[in-house]
């Protein structure tokens, strides 16, 4: 006869069990039960479930400590309480929920607007947890909120399956992707810092997800090496699907990893599904802000890589979504005056004398931060429905001062170079990304032009047609004198490049 598992207040049965009643044949949190093993399934133990078996003075010295701590928090601290790795992120800071079992929360900002309110409220509701900044002039409160949906079953690691096949895809080709995807996309897109990442995976602390977009963009990247350039390469749709599958399941737990891997997915070639990347583009978006991230982190007690990697992330974020309006045709959704972060500094990018060549590639990113700016300032006038013709040529005269301006102040080195045999990374995607915002400013400037009811209309819709023309003549211009090397470079996914495919969109529409 089988013995009946114990069960006791000190060992309680799984929260699925508990609810389904039914037997349980677990007996620890790190030893998950048959029935949840077999489906695949979580196998959690609340809080409440462990605590029953507690006296009830261990219970209220806990909740006094824990009250205790929440409010003394010293400053923001967003997503990670860990150390940081020889000065670097935390190890969950790319890490997916599996990283983090002990903390089956995440935590969310309050915007200045109800700040005021929560603090209010906590006085009167000692148990709910709180975070509030330190900087009593920029108020913010950070709540937590539990990561997974009760009652729903989730994969406990998500994207664990699809790293597992992708790495027997790529077998020993993983390390010399990455090496690639820092010489050649890294520079021109700084997400990450190459040592503190690169440690991480080798300790197997990256989230499975991140590390499937990781691959899924390095791709692309195949015939840059001599070594892979001998092998065939994998299915690029094959490597794809299993990225975007991936995706999906830790949008269901997600956090700042899942920001990061989202990021990566819309930089990635050749796109195969415009829609989704729309999707995905105005999820990113969702999740920075309940992040947080749309604040400067300038003043928080953060490692310094930590609070730059914050700016970056951001910036990315923008630039997707800014970029992706353009391309698609879609309003964008993050407004100039919802955010303080400032442009990540070119100093602060350098990564010293360990990589020197890639100081000149931050200077593109900074630029094209900086333009990014410059797009969201036109694209209101694209998509308003109501012209205020008393306002509309102050600003597009302005506008035309800030892209001279803009294109006066770009150094040198960030212009392309096809004589000299050097191949900067973004340097040419940013060229055509100045071209293509000058096109569009032209056609804004034309429409206005079309619906205004001056006595001079016809001259004036004549004169910026011609404009408008001269504007798309220097843009083939330019793409027909690309050279092999330029090609070879990082490319926005919202242009004109050697990876398109018959799928990707014309970038240059309203």
């Amino acid at each position: 006869m089988q013995r009946r598992p114990y069960r006791s207040h000190k060992v309680p049965a799984c929260d699925r069990c508990r609810r389904f009643k039914r037997r349980c044949t677990g007996g620890a949190p790190d030893r998950p039960c048959v029935l949840c093993n077999l489906q695949e399934v979580p196998c959690e133990y609340t809080a409440s479930s462990l605590q029953k078996g507690q006296s009830a003075s261990d219970r209220s010295a806990r909740r006094t400590s824990s009250q205790r701590t929440a409010r003394h928090i010293p400053g923001p601290n967003v997503e990670s309480q860990s150390s940081a790795i020889d000065g670097g992120v935390g190890s969950d800071y790319h890490g997916g929920p599996s990283q983090a079992r002990s903390r089956p929360e995440l935590s969310m900002v309050a915007n200045p607007v109800i700040s005021e309110d929560i603090r209010i409220l906590e006085r009167y509701m000692s148990s709910q947890r709180v975070e509030s900044s330190a900087l009593e002039n920029n108020p913010m409160v950070y709540l937590k909120i539990s990561r997974r949906r009760e009652g729903l079953a989730m994969t406990e690691n998500p994207g664990k399956q699809q790293k597992e096949t992708l790495m027997q895809v790529l077998r020993s080709s993983a390390n010399e992707l990455i090496d690639l995807y820092f010489e050649h996309i890294h520079p021109a897109f700084p997400l990450f810092d190459q040592d503190s990442f690169i440690q991480l995976y080798r300790e197997d602390k990256v989230s499975p997800t991140l590390i499937c977009d990781f691959f899924a963009v390095s791709q692309i990247l195949w015939n840059h090496s001599p070594t892979l350039r001998r092998i065939q390469p994998p299915d690029s749709l094959f490597v794809w699907n299993l990225a975007v599958e991936a995706l999906q399941q830790d949008f269901l737990v997600a956090g700042i990893s899942t920001l990061y891997a989202v990021v990566l997915d819309l930089v990635g070639r050749p796109i195969y599904a415009v829609l989704l990347n729309a999707i995905n583009s105005g999820r990113a978006v969702s999740l920075a802000l309940s992040l947080g991230l749309n604040r400067n982190p300038s003043g928080w007690k953060r490692p310094a890589i930590e609070i730059e990697l914050r700016k970056r992330l951001w910036w990315a974020v923008l630039i997707h979504d800014y970029w992706s309006s353009f391309a698609h045709g879609t309003p964008p959704m993050i407004r100039k005056d919802q955010y303080d972060v400032p442009i990540p500094a070119v100093s602060d990018l350098d990564v010293g004398p360990r990589h020197p060549k890639r100081s000149t590639a931050f200077v593109c990113f900074s630029s094209l931060c900086r333009l990014t700016l410059i797009l969201g300032d036109i694209l209101p006038l694209a998509y308003n429905l109501t012209i205020d013709q008393q306002d509309i040529w102050k600003q597009i005269r302005r506008l035309e001062f800030d892209l001279d301006a803009w294109d006066d102040r770009l150094p040198d080195e960030a212009r392309p170079h096809d004589g000299d045999g050097r191949r900067i990374p973004g340097c040419s995607s940013l060229r055509l990304g100045y071209l293509s915002v000058r096109l569009l400013l032209k056609r804004v400037a034309l429409h206005a032009a079309t619906v205004s009811s001056e006595a001079d209309r016809k001259d004036n819709i004549a004169f910026h047609l011609g404009q408008l023309r001269r504007s798309a003549q220097e843009i083939v211009s330019y793409i027909c004198g690309l050279t092999k090397a330029q090609l070879q470079e990082f490319w926005l996914p919202y242009g004109p490049s050697p990876h398109s495919n018959r799928d990707n969109p014309p970038p240059l529409h309203r």
